[in-house]
């Protein structure tokens, strides 16, 4: 449910949605699904069937049933990814193979029915976030210029190295599955995008990441959306970890949640990759409603690593799990097959450098620095 301050009339949605879903290049005369659950805001429900039809298309709307989940099951986590209102729906996940484009307000993320109706062909656009945040982080030319550019990047890389001041040194093998980014629109058949969104990330192959990396003091794990305390140390070898340490309860917390879900693939490392939105701010969850937000903010940061643990069945995989944590780190230094990428959270190549436009306190705090 949205909270006041991040509220906005139904007429300055409609406009919004209807920007979002035209830069998806809806046509007149396509059949667009609006997928709703008890979660969606109905002013986005709503919004988003009259913004389709703005443009001519065949709207209709699906209220999906809530997720059942076993007692037992991890609790209180708002993001099960891969378990959906569609589970068990066969009759539904047909029709929706059939429409244009589905626009989802419910998350699909990394489900077996998501999977199902984009190889049908369909193309989906995912709206969750807050309308501060849809349109700070609305989609750009220059946006979707970085995205495609990291995206070849990780695409024609064979190895990832990724290494920070605070102890990360890790290798991933790369080229078994391929790169893909999101900056928030979506066109051809087949395609998912998620509104409010700007990264880039590859899957690297199976059993091929080796070495350490540390979750440092201010790094953000996701689903908690919470901003790390003190450090933790993560251990990988041949594409799992093996061991999560730290001196505070962080470590703890973090081993704990993956160890709940009971399932070894949980701990499997998912995508890598980097954030490309420069409008995208690191300090959101200190200054938003937490329960407001999925965090996009935080995932999409320009500059930050995008660790992620768990499935690879969206590339291609065979890992199917609903164990998932995503955690964006900051101030790394990343090579792609020997070339530098980023240093310190910094772009150093031309076809992804920008000016953010802010001035910053040089570490030491002692002066300011524009930014390069």
């Amino acid at each position: 449910m949205l909270i006041p301050n991040q509220a906005a009339d139904g007429g300055t949605l409609t406009t919004l949605f209807r920007r979002a879903l035209a830069g998806c290049q809806v046509q007149p005369g396509e059949t667009v699904a609006v997928l709703s659950n008890a979660q969606s805001p109905p002013a986005y429900i709503e919004a988003t069937a009259a913004a389709a039809a703005t443009l001519g298309a065949k709207v209709f709307t699906v209220g999906l049933p809530s997720i059942q989940r076993a007692a037992g099951t991890v609790p209180g986590v708002g993001e099960v990814y891969g378990l959906t209102g569609l589970t068990d729906l066969g009759p539904l996940v047909e029709a929706l193979k059939g429409v244009d484009m589905v626009v989802d307000l419910s998350v699909l993320l990394h489900s077996a029915e998501q999977e199902a109706i984009l190889a049908a062909g369909t193309r989906m656009l995912m709206i969750t976030e807050p309308p501060e945040i849809l349109e700070r982080m609305f989609p750009t030319d220059e946006l979707r210029r970085r995205v495609q550019a990291s995206a070849k990047l990780l695409g024609a890389a064979s190895e990832i190295l990724i290494r920070s001041d605070a102890g990360t040194d890790i290798t991933m093998k790369l080229g078994q599955f391929g790169a893909g980014g999101g900056w928030g629109f979506t066109s051809g058949p087949g395609t998912h995008a998620h509104l409010g969104s700007g990264l880039a990330a590859i899957y690297p192959n199976d059993g091929g990441a080796n070495g350490r990396w540390v979750i440092d003091a201010g790094d953000i794990i996701f689903p908690f959306k919470t901003y790390v305390q003190s450090p933790i140390t993560v251990d990988v070898v041949d594409g799992f970890i093996v061991a999560i340490t730290g001196p505070g309860a962080d470590a703890e917390l973090y081993r704990d949640y993956l160890e709940s879900w009971g399932d070894p693939e949980g701990f499997a490392m998912s995508h890598i990759g980097w954030g490309c939105n420069d409008r995208a701010r690191w300090n959101a969850l200190a200054l938003l409603d937490r329960s407001a937000t999925q965090g996009m903010d935080g995932r999409c940061y320009a500059g930050n690593v995008l660790f992620s643990t768990g499935p690879n069945n969206e590339a291609g995989g065979s890992r199917f799990t609903l164990a998932h944590s995503d955690v964006p780190v900051r101030r790394c230094s990343v090579w792609l097959d020997g070339r530098q990428i980023l240093d310190h959270g910094r772009f150093v190549v031309d076809e992804l450098a920008f000016d953010d436009g802010f001035a910053r306190l040089d570490p030491a705090g002692a002066s300011l620095v524009g930014a390069s």
